[in-house]
């Protein structure tokens, strides 16, 4: 007779008959017999599900080991990490990283959550979590890669502990399975038993990082977590202007940071000219304030903090999130690896004071005055350095209405970029319409900026505008 042996009980019982796994029938056999489109992810991620399959049922025990020491339906705790421009967004969850009471997932790889589900949403739930990871990816490149780079885990080991989930979950009822929540709290699950992490409580704090602030997916994740909160990284609005415009021409320059950078992306042959001046102040100008109704649930940390005072930072951090103080809160790492930031040809691990100074490279002297009048209430409120100014809100939106005429600098260094980089290689390919309309587009653009100047130049010094409370 061949020998038969049972690994675990009720719904996670699978057999061992002879030394060959038998597993139930499963959803991931409807999935493979299903057409799928071959461009698409779900297809690389059921091709690599087959591919590590007979691996990855070889650590289903293991994984199942893992999971029992979380309680899902008890797993309510969560926090979203939204950033101000370039301040340190990433930093902050790799502080919180290695911490025993939380789950997250390293640097993008938790950004595209809710916009994935919105598109896969007619999904089953097991196909999700092994499609995300592969849509994360193509959408976000390394960064956000659970299977490459420097914090990846190994696909067999993220298969298993979702076969270990399906196992141990599969005859719940489909409404209480098959929703966002689920979906959500499931992936995260899901990293932390492939990458061996141990929790000391069944409800672990999620550690989500949308890092983009939006209020459509603000008011999704507070659904999904009614005691859930936000953490917005904020900074110097002087130095984060700056630094933004910086972030935003290298980003349509090259590429970086987007899925664009590993296609060979120039902006030569863009189908749209250059605008990283005024995507800067509408962003900025826009998202220095929390998001629609979640102001008693957020709080804001500051870049400065992070990189003066980190520990005094997260001690305070630590007590509202309702997490023990550890020093593992002041090691800035992903999946326990040091995170290594390089900037101007320098490598650094953590805290680095030289980058928590007010920074003006790309500013006028005008340009100051005119954010010093903008952000003035932000200032204050944030605990930064202001200007001495008019306490009169219509004297100070007359002085934005005079500086506004002058072109800011970011301003001209777009115009050089869309004339050297998109305008004359268009002249010299004979694209004349792209050489003109890029013309234009610059002509239209000051237009544009000028308009949200004074815009935001007359209702905020008129207008108390209701910013985040910084921790």
């Amino acid at each position: 007779m061949g020998r038969t042996l049972r690994i675990g009980s009720g719904n996670a019982a699978f057999l061992i008959v002879n030394h060959t796994l038998h597993m139930p029938t499963s959803p991931f056999d409807q999935a493979r017999a299903a057409p799928v489109d071959p461009q698409s992810a779900v297809n690389d991620a059921l091709r690599s599900f087959h591919q590590h399959r007979a691996a990855a049922e070889s650590r289903i025990p293991d994984s199942l080991a893992r999971l029992a020491q979380f309680d899902i339906s008890k797993m309510d705790r969560a926090i979203n990490i939204c950033f101000w421009g370039r301040s340190g967004s990433l930093l902050l969850a790799s502080y919180l990283d290695n911490h025993d009471d939380v789950v997250s997932l390293p640097m993008l790889c938790g950004e595209l959550i809710y916009q994935f589900h919105a598109r896969h949403a007619a999904e089953s739930l097991w196909t999700q979590l092994l499609t995300y990871p592969f849509h994360s990816e193509r959408e976000s490149g390394i960064e956000g890669s659970f299977f490459s780079g420097p914090f990846a885990i190994h696909p067999v080991d993220y298969h298993a502990a979702v076969l270990a989930l399906w196992l141990h979950h599969r005859d719940h009822p489909a409404d209480w399975l098959h929703t966002r929540q689920r979906f959500v709290q499931f992936l995260y699950i899901a990293y932390a038993i492939a990458l061996g992490r141990t929790s000391v409580s069944p409800a672990p704090l999620i550690i989500c990082a949308q890092h983009w602030p939006d209020d459509s997916l603000a008011e999704a994740f507070a659904s999904d977590f009614p005691r859930g909160r936000f953490l917005h990284t904020i900074r110097d609005p002087i130095a984060a202007v700056d630094s933004w415009f910086d972030r935003q021409l290298a980003m349509q320059t090259t590429g970086v940071g987007t899925a664009r950078y590993r296609s060979g992306y120039t902006p030569e042959l863009a189908d749209g000219y250059l605008d990283p001046a005024l995507a800067t102040m509408i962003f900025l100008l826009s998202w220095d304030r929390p998001h629609l109704g979640m102001n008693e649930r957020s709080r804001a940390v500051r870049f400065e903090d992070m990189h003066l005072a980190p520990e005094r930072m997260m001690r305070v951090l630590a007590v509202w999130l309702h997490i023990e103080f550890r020093q593992c809160l002041l090691e800035s790492t992903f999946n326990g690896a040091p995170y290594v930031n390089e900037s101007g040809g320098k490598r650094w691990v953590g805290a680095n004071p030289a980058n928590a100074v007010r920074r003006t490279r790309s500013m006028f002297f005008t340009d100051r005055w005119l954010l010093f009048i903008l952000f003035r209430d932000t200032l204050a409120a944030w605990g930064y350095p202001g200007a001495s100014l008019p306490t009169s809100g219509w004297l100070r939106a007359g002085m934005v209405l005079v500086l506004l005429i002058v072109p800011m600098k970011i301003e001209l260094i777009t115009a050089r970029a869309i004339v050297t980089r998109q305008i004359l290689p268009a002249l010299r390919r004979r694209r004349f319409g792209f050489a003109l309309g890029g013309m234009l587009h610059l002509f239209l653009r000051r237009i544009r900026m000028m308009h949200l100047l004074a815009c935001h130049g007359i209702s905020r010094p008129l207008n108390a505008r209701r910013t985040m409370e910084a921790l």
